[in-house]
């Protein structure tokens, strides 16, 4: 058998490396320290802090009513735009934490710290009186309270930056970009497991909330016990890791072998990329969509299709879900495509696929343009009779029960109590039922609803197709973040990482803050996600060329434009022979012994 490779202090590696010790191979059921617990750690942690910021998603349909927090369609979407806005400055700063302190640290720290937040959505104050004109509550401390906790969980998505950089140092470039695909992909797992689990968490929480006052109000506030202990277990883990292979920056310093990171150098080397520049401004249109999805479609479905919060977190569920294999897929493509065409094939491959991604937007918010929306200014002047489905019938709500009357083409969920099951014929285990707009044989007008259209199905089945190109394009832009800097890997990171978060911030800003319908916001979207992409055609790099141009086919011009010292090395380029640990004095020794024998 042949003997395994060991790092400077003599440990075992139990994955193949190369001479930089960092994996050439990716083993998913190995947990072994460094490579593969730094994988694991990782993206658990970016999972966790997904899990959290989109929690509020799918329970949006009772935080927003006025007997509990009481939010108006702008402060909801205020809400999801804050929970990716602060996230822009962190993750800038992570890219530095990451080449300064380590990714592990870095990684760690945020999620602990922003814990306290979650348990805060839980103390979030009530509302006292809703307001029947603009909608909301009259009181605005409650849903300025729910931004703010939303704004400091999203922080936590700044652990993106950590998770990709600590993966770029453990693995080796005929991995990497698999590597980098898959632990994001499944971190991004976590929008999609948050929209499918918790309506179900809530139904549970709503069933050990009956006898008690407002119990919906109650459900969705224990709901962040989930989220919470999440952070605090991914945060620890972490903290078991190891930042390089070889060690953690702190003994690697004390060692020789590494050289001590500057902030400095790596922030100038960093921004003075033209090439990181036109990365960030292009992962806005895959990563930044996703979370603009995240925050939508659970509304989206149970708003435009009438379904129920446990069915419309379902379909929204199936977006994030996507990244189980859909993000690896475009690591895979980009290794391959690299492997055959070099660079410039993970160019060409990362435009045709994002492209493709706009064209499937467009298509997906054409399907119900033509019909009517319960945002349409005609439906919101109309107030109707509440009816929802039992056994086959369409029974109108009581007028004294809470969504009794709502608005045309509207669909809300409804806290039974015994009086109203009594009345409707209910059995008591019909805890929650859903009111929505019923066809036109009860209400006039009701078939030109998309909620009566039953394209709730076809909807799902594009977004699906979408969601799938979304994420290959976030795995393949991360097959070319590891080329454009060796010496600010983490800087660059943060910048493309940040760069997804502020696409999030410009699309929801421009067709999700209540100032046009949500579907026509998705196909404005797309064509914004086409036009922006072009920008892949300027990515450059003189030693591998870019889509059109071959390798110093612009002569002497560099991207980088700030280079960095001629001695000065990333944070995972180790110098072994200045390293000073016994395990390498023993190796140095039995080379002179050999050499001294030949």
């Amino acid at each position: 058998m042949a003997e395994k490779a060991c790092d400077i202090y003599g440990r075992e590696f139990q994955l193949k490396v190369d001479a930089e010790h960092k994996a050439t191979e990716l083993k998913i059921c190995n947990v072994s320290k460094p490579h593969m617990r730094a994988f694991h750690t990782s993206w658990f942690g970016f999972f966790s802090s997904f899990f959290s910021t989109f929690a509020a998603a799918p329970l949006m349909a009772y935080i927003r009513k006025g007997t509990s927090v009481g939010l108006s369609k702008s402060e909801i979407g205020t809400s999801g735009l804050m929970a990716v806005l602060f996230t822009i400055f962190f993750r800038l700063a992570m890219g530095v934490i990451c080449d300064k302190f380590g990714a592990r640290k870095g990684l760690s720290i945020l999620l602990l710290c922003a814990s306290p937040a979650v348990l805060g959505m839980m103390a979030v104050p009530a509302c006292t009186e809703a307001d029947p004109i603009n909608g909301g509550c009259v009181d605005k401390s409650g849903a300025s309270a729910f931004i703010a906790c939303r704004a400091i969980i999203g922080t936590s998505l700044a652990t993106f930056v950590a998770c990709q950089t600590w993966c770029a140092q453990q693995f080796s470039k005929n991995v990497v970009g698999v590597a980098n695909a898959t632990a994001a992909g499944w971190g991004n797992l976590g929008g999609g497991v948050t929209n499918l689990t918790m309506p179900l968490i809530f139904l549970g929480m709503l069933s050990a909330s009956q006898g008690y006052d407002n119990p919906q109000d109650r459900a969705w506030r224990l709901c962040y016990i989930v989220p919470f202990l999440f952070h605090i277990v991914s945060g620890l883990a972490a903290l078991t890791a190891r930042d390089l292979p070889d060690g953690n920056f702190s003994e690697l310093e004390s060692s020789g072998a590494k050289q001590k990171s500057r902030a400095d150098i790596v922030v100038k080397v960093g921004f003075s990329n033209v090439n990181a520049w036109v990365l960030t401004l292009t992962y806005g249109m895959c990563f930044g969509i996703e979370l603009t999805m995240n925050n939508i479609a659970a509304l989206y479905f149970m708003d435009y299709h009438g379904l129920s919060p446990g069915v419309a977190g379902a379909f929204a569920s199936a977006f994030g879900m996507m990244n189980l294999f859909a993000r690896s897929l475009g690591g895979i493509l980009s290794d391959v495509c690299n492997k055959k065409w070099g660079l410039r094939g993970r160019l060409w491959s990362t435009w045709i696929i994002q492209t493709l991604e706009g064209f499937l937007c467009v298509l997906m918010g054409s399907l119900t343009l033509a019909l009517k929306s319960p945002d349409d200014p005609d439906m919101l002047a109309t107030t109707i009779t509440g009816h929802t489905l039992i056994g086959g019938t369409w029974t109108p709500m009581p007028d004294w029960a809470e969504g009794g009357k709502i608005t045309m083409c509207s669909t809300i969920p409804v806290a039974t109590d015994a009086a109203l099951r009594e009345h409707l014929n209910l059995p008591a285990s019909a805890i929650q039922i859903q009111v929505t707009t019923p066809p036109s044989s009860v209400i006039p007008g009701g078939d030109d609803c998309i909620s009566s259209q039953g394209l709730g199905g076809l909807c799902l089945f594009s977004m699906i197709i979408f969601s799938l190109f979304v994420q290959m394009a976030e795995g393949l832009h991360y097959g070319v973040v590891p080329y454009v800097s060796r010496t600010a890997l983490g800087v660059v990171s943060g910048m493309v990482g940040a760069g997804g978060n502020a696409g999030c911030v410009v699309s929801m800003s421009l067709f999700f803050k209540g100032q046009m319908r949500t579907d026509v916001g998705i196909f404005s979207m797309g064509w914004m996600i086409i036009g922006v992409t072009a920008l892949m055609f300027f990515v450059y790099l003189p030693e591998h060329g870019g889509m059109l141009i071959p390798a110093g086919g612009l002569g002497s011009w560099d991207p980088q434009i700030i280079k960095p010292p001629s001695d000065y090395r990333g944070a995972d380029q180790m110098d072994y022979a200045a390293a000073k640990t016994p395990a390498v004095e023993i190796k140095k020794e039995e080379a002179q012994v050999e050499t001294s024998k030949a």
